[in-house]
């Protein structure tokens, strides 16, 4: 443990950076309160979480909700040589080769450091401050947000699973898989039917009404709005214009099998898109799909599948909330329990959809289970 204190390297920075103003969030029955020294910042932020925000008290002074946060602009932040030097890098993620963030642990707290981007969080469990180049970045604030929530959440009881979710009429289902495999496609193409609405894009939330087996499995959801291929935006008309035009007729010149493999990220505003209301953040979870699907695999096939029998399965389900989650008394939170997510989904049915991506075959059985 590093003996540099970390509440007062927290104070220090909140006296250095006068705060400007704040968004109060409404997510589910936790308030948020994020507030920061650049309203540049909260403007655009402001137009990201407009379905989230407190319709009751928006003004509200900051340290008045669940969860209050600092978002605050500066150049990233340097630290001294030898805190430098102790920096431990985070390994990629199984299937992913990519190094983003290197992370200290401090008397107090622990501090995190994206390699990219150059922003630093200050995370305990009374302290939640991001300082850098925030403006440059505000996705990178909308996930801290999204972090300390999932945090605050596993520490009710909750699991994080890697997985999107639609719901209709309080019915909501989980659509999992590795990256890549289609899941906020999917969400997508099943939002085209009026009668459902989105519910997660990459993180969900599950947890029992109960003790007894029989209680009903409730999800959460994130409010973190899709990111989208360039493939998915012109597969759905309405989609189609958040892609500049002339990038756009590039982009149309290529065949399916090149489309598929293009990585340029689209944030999707739900209710612009789709209207008002049709974020709906709770559900009762009674289905999971999980995509093994990939693209020029011949003919979609669906099957029941048993997350005890197909532990690959649930492996693609399951998901470490990473290093923005800090242990309560020793536990490794990247130790996930196979048997806990096993009893927390008990006999909610799941399908396996292989072969090749069909995603009109995949509504049609979407809207058929949650009928």
């Amino acid at each position: 443990m590093n003996t540099d204190n970390f509440t007062e390297l927290a104070d220090r920075l909140r006296a250095r950076h006068p705060l400007v103003g704040q968004l109060a969030l409404r997510l589910g029955d936790a308030r948020v309160v994020l507030a920061s020294d650049s309203r540049a910042l909260l403007a655009e932020l402001l137009g990201y979480f407009r379905p989230f925000l407190d319709p009751h008290d928006p003004s509200a002074p900051a340290g008045a909700g669940d969860l209050e946060l600092l978002a605050l602009e500066s150049p990233p932040m340097a630290l001294s040589p030898e805190l430098e030097r102790q920096l431990v890098v985070r390994p990629p993620e199984p299937g992913k080769d990519s190094i983003k963030e290197s992370s200290l642990e401090l008397d107090g707290g622990r501090l995190i450091r994206k390699l990219r981007t150059g922003l630093t969080f200050l995370i305990s469990d009374a302290v939640h401050l991001a300082i850098g180049p925030c403006c440059r970045n505000p996705n990178q604030i909308v996930n801290f947000v999204n972090n300390r929530l999932i945090e605050r959440r596993l520490q009710q009881g909750w699991s994080l699973c890697h997985a999107a979710g639609v719901s209709r009429r309080g019915r909501g289902l989980a659509i999992a898989g590795l990256s890549g495999r289609g899941k906020s496609t999917l969400a997508l193409h099943i939002l085209e039917r009026d009668a459902f609405d989105y519910l997660s894009n990459d993180r969900l939330l599950i947890r029992r009404g109960g003790a007894e087996p029989n209680q009903a499995l409730a999800a959460l959801g994130v409010p973190k709005l899709p990111r989208i291929n360039p493939g998915t935006a012109l597969s759905i008309p309405r989609l189609a214009g958040l892609i500049p035009e002339d990038r756009r007729r590039e982009l149309e010149a290529l065949t399916p099998a090149q489309l598929w493999q293009v990585e340029e990220k689209y944030d999707v505003d739900v209710e612009a898109a789709y209207g008002p209301g049709r974020v709906q953040l709770a559900a009762e979870l009674v289905g999971l799909l999980v995509l093994t699907w990939r693209f020029g695999g011949g003919p979609t096939q669906v099957r029941p599948a048993s997350l005890h029998e197909r532990r690959d399965l649930l492996a693609a389900v399951m998901k470490s909330p990473g290093l923005f989650y800090t242990p309560v008394d020793g536990e490794d939170p990247n130790q996930l329990d196979e048997a806990a997510y096993l009893a927390a989904f008990g006999d909610v049915p799941v399908y396996e959809l292989s072969g090749g991506a069909d995603f009109a075959a995949a509504v049609d059985f979407s809207s058929e289970l949650l009928s």
